[in-house]
This record gives C-alpha cells, sequence and structure tokens, in this order.
C-alpha cells in the first residue's frame, strides 16, 4: 500500500513565504499576519515531509542572514543619541542586538551562504592522529 501524502501547502505558498524571509522577515510573521497563507507549524511540518521544500526553506534562511549581516552593519552606522547617559545605554542595546543576530547567523548559516555538502568536505576532515614512537609525539 502506498503512502499518501497530504499537501499542506503549495509550490506557490511556498515560494513567496521563502522570498519574504530572505528579506529577513520571521516565519511566524509572515504566517500569521497573511490570510492566505497556512500557519507557521504547518509550513514547518511541510518542510520537514517534502524534500523541495525543504531545499527552498533553506535557502531561504541562509539569505536571510546575508541580510541580517547587512542589518548589523546598519545598526552599528547609526548615529548615537547626543546626551551620554542615552548614548552608552544605546550602544548596550544595540551590542546585545548584534550579538544576538551574529550568532543566529552563525548557527542558520555556518558555512557561509552557499552552504553545500562538496564545501563542508573540502579541506581538514576533522581527524587528528597521535603516535608514540620511541617517546616522541608525532601529530599527523
Amino acid at each position: 500500500m502506498a503512502k499518501i501524502i497530504k499537501i499542506r501547502v503549495t509550490k506557490p505558498q511556498m515560494e513567496k513565504i521563502c522570498e519574504r524571509i530572505a528579506e529577513g522577515e520571521s516565519l511566524t510573521r509572515i504566517c500569521n499576519n497573511t490570510k492566505t497563507l497556512p500557519s507557521w507549524r504547518t509550513v514547518l511540518r511541510w518542510v520537514q515531509e517534502n524534500d523541495e521544500a525543504h531545499t527552498m526553506y533553506r535557502k531561504a534562511r541562509a539569505l536571510q542572514c546575508e541580510v541580517m549581516r547587512d542589518q548589523i552593519l546598519d545598526l552599528v552606522k547609526m548615529a548615537l543619541p547626543e546626551d551620554p547617559k542615552l548614548a552608552m545605554a544605546e550602544v548596550q542595546r544595540r551590542r546585545l542586538e548584534a550579538d544576538h543576530m551574529d550568532k543566529h547567523i552563525r548557527q542558520m548559516q555556518p558555512l557561509g551562504v552557499r552552504d553545500k555538502a562538496e564545501d563542508k568536505t573540502a579541506g581538514n576532515n576533522g581527524q587528528v592522529t597521535l603516535s608514540w614512537a620511541n617517546g616522541n609525539l608525532e601529530i599527523v
């Protein structure tokens, strides 16, 4: 008996959602504020079940990280208030926001915007070999 997969999200809906994610909008905001789109829970379930949707979603998230990098630069370059106390408070707020965005970027996009399998295998493969010969340590 063949497994029946119920389509939860159409391809045009997924394209629209991914386009808005890539522009920097959050999935929950997109789905909660648009009556014609499914709920964010439905979208995430669909991404888990459908390979094409998963690929589209991962690409959109990688592009979203690039937008966030630009937002960090804009945040850092914005003028500060004239009042020294307000300026210090604003610096702390911006630092917190920039650190949070940077952490999110590093988690979502550890290999950069490409995030390809061949990039993961290039260079160091992560193996370390230690051997002792005549009391000497050799690291390969």
